[in-house]
């Protein structure tokens, strides 16, 4: 139980930020694409030269125990490891702790798939943004002053303007038929990743680099993706309304053809 979990108050973890995670959610009993997001969190610990609590195989196993365990209809997952303990309160010393977190998967309302929602540039940088670490203070402060104007998040720019993400989520535009997202610079999302399978499936034309602030004015169709959010489309970025405030079609279909895959294993 959650009550009962505890990790020191002296980890690294606590005292610096410094631990990584990844998250996960199963439609039913079956985890979506469980051995992308334990890769992917094998690579963050890599990148900050962590060794891993656990082999692959053993996160599978307590995985797919835990989502029996508890028995909830559509399950979010996050595993954690935490920088661990250490003697001068800064250095690793490979004393992690390792969390696995199940709790009801978070569904958001139907009218954000229907209608879209709307998102703000911010001029901040997420610090080794290839990592997902557990370190988010400079972005929930920027995410709480967009909500305060009716933005449910904010994107990642630089300072030419160039956009990288969400805090928690790709980005994607598409401009005269042509979807366009970072290569660079972002998290390689598990979700993101579908999209691109979608992408070269259905044939639809992609361009791999940020779109920029400037040309908002000339963008038909926007959406972010995420592990709880699926494909969410976007129709107003700060001040700029698209798409006559509708969801686009090139955003329908990527959505239509994820709901088919996450139907299948549901």
């Amino acid at each position: 139980m959650e009550n009962d979990a505890k990790i020191s108050v002296m980890d690294l973890a606590v005292l610096r930020g410094f631990g990584i995670f990844d998250f996960l959610r199963t439609y039913g009993k079956n985890p979506f694409r469980l051995e992308d997001h334990i890769d992917r969190f094998f690579n963050s610990a890599s990148l900050v030269g962590m060794t891993p609590v656990h082999s692959k195989d053993e996160i599978i196993k307590l995985v797919k125990e835990g989502i029996e365990k508890n028995g909830f209809e559509h399950t979010d997952i996050k595993l954690i490891q935490t920088g661990g303990l250490s003697s001068d309160g800064f250095t690793p010393e490979n004393k992690s702790s390792f969390i696995l977190y199940f709790f009801p998967a978070h569904i958001y309302s139907q009218q954000s798939y229907e209608n879209g929602v709307s998102v703000e540039t911010a001029y901040l940088l997420r610090q080794l943004p290839e990592i997902k670490t557990i370190n988010y203070a400079a972005s929930i402060v920027a995410v709480l002053q967009a909500r305060k104007r009716g933005a449910i998040d904010i994107l990642h720019t630089d300072q030419e303007g160039n956009i990288y993400e969400g805090t928690r989520n790709n980005f994607f535009v598409v401009k005269d038929g042509v979807i366009i997202t970072a290569q660079k610079g972002i998290l390689y999302g598990i979700t993101r990743k579908v999209i691109l399978e979608i992408v070269e499936r259905k044939k639809i034309k992609i361009e791999f680099r940020s779109p920029t602030v400037s040309e908002l004015l000339e963008i038909s169709e926007a959406c972010i993706s995420s592990s709880t959010k699926e494909i969410m489309p976007v129709v107003k970025i700060n001040n700029v309304t698209f798409g006559n405030g509708k969801v686009g079609p090139v955003t329908r279909i990527l959505m239509e053809e994820f709901h088919k895959l996450t139907r299948a294993i549901a």
